[in-house]
């Protein structure tokens, strides 16, 4: 039987080896995902009888766009947002009306209303001071509401609607 003898310089390098193999491993998989973000498909919407329309970053930017500024409780000072109001993405999928469920890259998922809606708002914004946004800043995608316009939007219901990260929406059945 061999018995193997490592001097501690060996195993020092093995393991800095190792972290250095896993932090570039984590870098490529976030550079990738951020990539997929920009190019693949954002957003999956499935309306009540299980058709399934699927959205990149250009098909959501050639529907009609809605800009606003606003602060949020999420983030530091007044920001610009743009992006096709929620009830546009929806008609453009099918759905017209009833309840939906929105859901998020980290599984949070909430129902809305759509009557609680309008033509303009809340908007699924693809821009965060006329730029794309990535997961880091709670993009690529956002349910937002100008939230400074009233205060019928600082409110429990409406923050709770307001998806960072979404990725899906289904329409409810009745």
């Amino acid at each position: 039987m061999q018995v193997w003898r490592f001097a501690a310089g060996w195993q020092g390098r093995t393991i800095l080896a190792g972290a250095g193999a896993m932090l570039l491993a984590l870098l490529l998989q976030a550079a990738l995902s951020v990539a997929w973000a920009q190019e693949g498909v954002l957003l999956t919407v499935t309306d009540a009888a299980g058709n399934t329309r699927s959205f990149d970053r250009a098909a959501l930017e050639t529907l009609p766009q809605q800009s606003f500024t606003t602060t949020t409780i999420w983030t530091d000072g007044v920001l610009s947002f743009s992006g096709p109001p929620l009830r546009v993405v929806l008609a453009a999928a099918g759905i017209k009306g009833g309840r939906v469920e929105l859901a998020a890259l980290n599984d949070y998922v909430v129902e809305l209303d759509l009557a609680e809606t309008t033509e303009t708002v809340p908007i699924i914004a693809t821009r965060q001071n006329g730029q794309a946004f990535d997961v880091r800043e709670n993009g690529p995608l956002w349910v937002l509401y100008p939230y400074d316009s009233t205060p019928d939007f600082q409110t429990e219901p409406v923050y709770a609607s307001s998806v960072w990260q979404i990725v899906a929406v289904r329409a409810l059945v009745p």
